[in-house]
């Protein structure tokens, strides 16, 4: 594909269909947090044993995405007839009719699953519409291919409003879309990096300069959702995107250079001499204050209290 905007499957996009291998912002994150070798592994350009994942706890944030954003693989519930006396999906039946919804492209869910994708996104709905915001499906999951730096890129962006002024988003469910559970999300999972590569090919393929925010969403009931968009200001002390986009940079010369050696490092082959992180160190501290030595008459009863006679 040359750069541009696309609409293409899922399974198209991930198994890359750029000229040459890409970097997307999971492998960016890879590159970054893990090593070179892992971002190998995890490329179906690279790795010729590359696998895509499949897991249940992924069903949920699926059929969610199809049911937010309006695009993207259906779902389907298994029918009462295939299901044993308890429900369960356990009989020969079901299991072949699972494995034949899969094969079409569809997640399959159970029953109290599929309310509860349908609940989130009524709720989704209500609370994007109190913000001014809706996702027209027409424009979800849209793909972006560009060359950065000499380096192929993609994105698959969940929803990027027609108008340029607009921001992109980003959908993402969770646990806890509480202010500081999805501060410590973006930190834990690198998602300033996903925001920094999203819009680095977003405007290389567009020519436009936008913002990014993520759409959090409970998965459990309320179904409560948080809108984020990370600050943007050099001269703050809480700017995000300075170093986002310093990694994501970083991200890319490192991809560069192992393509072209063809060397994919891992962790370097020596033994590492760790120190005690100061958060670490200073709980126990916490701990320690005030604390006094036991005095004889407390060790006299608990020697007594041990004691086999």
């Amino acid at each position: 594909m040359k750069p541009g905007l696309y609409q293409i499957a899922a399974e198209e996009y991930h198994a890359d269909p750029c000229p040459e291998p890409s970097l997307s912002s999971s492998l960016a994150k890879l590159m970054l947090g893990q090593s070179p070798l892992h971002a190998w592994t995890a490329s179906p350009r690279l790795n010729p044993a590359w696998e895509p994942k499949e897991s249940r706890v992924f069903n949920i944030g699926r059929a969610a995405h199809r049911a937010v954003l309006g695009a993207g693989g259906d779902y389907v519930a298994y029918p009462d007839d295939v299901l044993a006396s308890n429900g369960a999906a356990s009989t020969k039946a079901a299991k072949e009719w699972a494995e034949d919804q899969k094969s079409r492209g569809l997640t399959v869910l159970r029953s109290d699953e599929l309310e509860q994708v349908e609940s989130m996104a009524a709720r989704a709905r209500l609370r994007l519409a109190q913000m001014g915001i809706s996702f027209a499906p027409a424009r979800s999951e849209m793909v972006a291919i560009a060359q950065i730096d000499g380096v192929w890129c993609r994105a698959m962006i969940d929803n990027a409003p027609a108008d340029p002024r607009a921001p992109l988003y980003d959908f993402k469910t969770c646990e806890d879309a509480s202010p500081d559970a999805v501060i410590r999300s973006i930190t834990s999972y690198g998602y300033d990096v996903q925001a920094a590569h999203y819009l680095d090919v977003w405007r290389a393929a567009t020519g436009e300069k936008r913002k990014f925010r993520f759409v959090f969403q409970e998965k459990s009931a309320p179904h409560e959702l948080s809108v984020v968009e990370l600050h943007d200001d050099p001269d703050s002390e809480s700017d995000w995107m300075l170093d986002a986009r310093s990694k994501a940079a970083e991200a890319r010369r490192m991809w560069a250079h192992c393509l072209k050696s063809g060397e994919w490092p891992g962790y370097p082959p020596m033994v590492g001499i760790v120190g005690a992180p100061s958060y670490y160190r200073a709980k126990w501290a916490e701990r320690s204050v005030g604390a006094t030595s036991p005095s004889p008459e407390t060790i006299a009863a608990a020697t007594a209290w041990q004691s086999p006679e």
